[in-house]
């Protein structure tokens, strides 16, 4: 079944080498109030992507998936001009963030609708089977997310996020904060989502490998997708993790990114938030650091290669995970 970019459908065995979670353009919710600094012109933005995917092309890579929910400033119109500029293939998600920095208007209709879970769910369908605002650019993936704790607000997503799945048959992809994974894969499973349709994102801010065995013992895939990212997580404790999945033969769960963001609306504030991943998620890190790390400890390129074609291939596919 062909998946849904930016720039149309495509057969997931044309995706190739693919980076599963970076970030052409964030906005964190409000960017808009500040009127004194605009941010970068559409245009601008446009040639720092396509420099960034000439860079992604150079080292071997077609394919990337940008999972920035509607309310993190979302531009499906960018991600379309880049795709089609530089032929490479964006997939991009319908969803929404956490409470904690996620926008405030379906926490207000949560609170007040009583029909807001069903209007969330209708939300997911169209973006993903009609289009964005009328554009025709449909999504590819539903991604949603937890913070420190998993309020009643997000639970309400996570239904309508499962809802949206079995109907149109998406993948999920989810943020956390290397916390509540687990519990986010049971909900998840228990509202009728197979595993092998999930991506735990973000799990490689952990290094408890008990955890990390929760996960991929419920089918879900892993991800260590914020390579770069060494004020959350030092990347030779990535790695070492990384390794310990590999040994104990869950290879084929694992999916690889950096999280990176290459434009921003307005000014990142708080600067903390969103400066390390503009600076240390370039997006080339795995292949110029992560993958001469993991050969020398003695993983073969062809694994490596794995990670990066197959497992990505497999997940948009919708097919069972390899029998171990």
């Amino acid at each position: 079944m062909p998946i849904n970019t930016a720039t149309g459908p495509l057969e997931p065995s044309a995706l190739g080498k693919t980076l599963m979670h970076e970030h052409l353009l964030i906005g964190m919710s409000g960017w808009d109030s500040d009127t004194v600094c605009a941010g970068s012109s559409f245009h601008d933005n446009v040639a720092l992507c396509c420099d960034k995917v000439a860079e992604l092309k150079d080292a071997g890579f077609s394919s990337l998936l940008d999972p920035c929910p509607n309310d993190l400033g979302r531009d499906v119109r960018l991600m379309a001009e880049v795709a089609s500029r530089s032929g490479f293939n964006i997939v991009f998600a319908t969803g929404l963030y956490h409470a904690q920095y996620g926008a405030p208007y379906w926490r207000l209709n949560f609170e007040f609708d009583p029909d807001a879970e069903q209007k969330l769910t209708d939300l997911f369908v169209t973006e993903l089977t009609e289009g964005v605002s009328g554009t025709g650019i449909k999504a590819g993936v539903i991604k949603i997310a937890t913070a420190a704790e998993f309020t009643p607000f997000e639970k309400m997503v996570f239904r309508a996020a499962a809802k949206a799945s079995l109907v149109t048959g998406a993948p999920i992809t989810t943020h956390t904060d290397a916390v509540l994974g687990d519990v986010q894969l049971d909900m998840l499973r228990a509202l009728g989502v197979p595993s092998h349709k999930i991506i735990i994102g973000h799990s490689c801010g952990s290094k408890d490998g008990h955890y990390h065995r929760r996960i991929i013992d419920g089918g879900a895939y892993i991800g260590f997708d914020r390579f770069g990212l060494e004020m959350i997580c030092p990347d030779q404790q990535r790695v070492e993790s990384l390794l310990r999945l590999v040994r104990q033969g869950s290879m084929a769960q694992i999916i690889i990114s950096h999280d990176s963001v290459w434009c921003q609306r307005g000014k990142a504030v708080p600067d903390a938030f969103l400066a390390p991943m503009v600076a240390a998620g370039q997006a080339m890190r795995f292949t110029r650091i992560i993958a001469p790390m993991l050969k020398q400890a003695g993983i073969a390129q062809t694994d490596i290669d794995f990670m990066l074609t197959e497992n990505p291939r497999r997940y948009f596919a919708g097919e069972p995970l390899p029998a171990a």
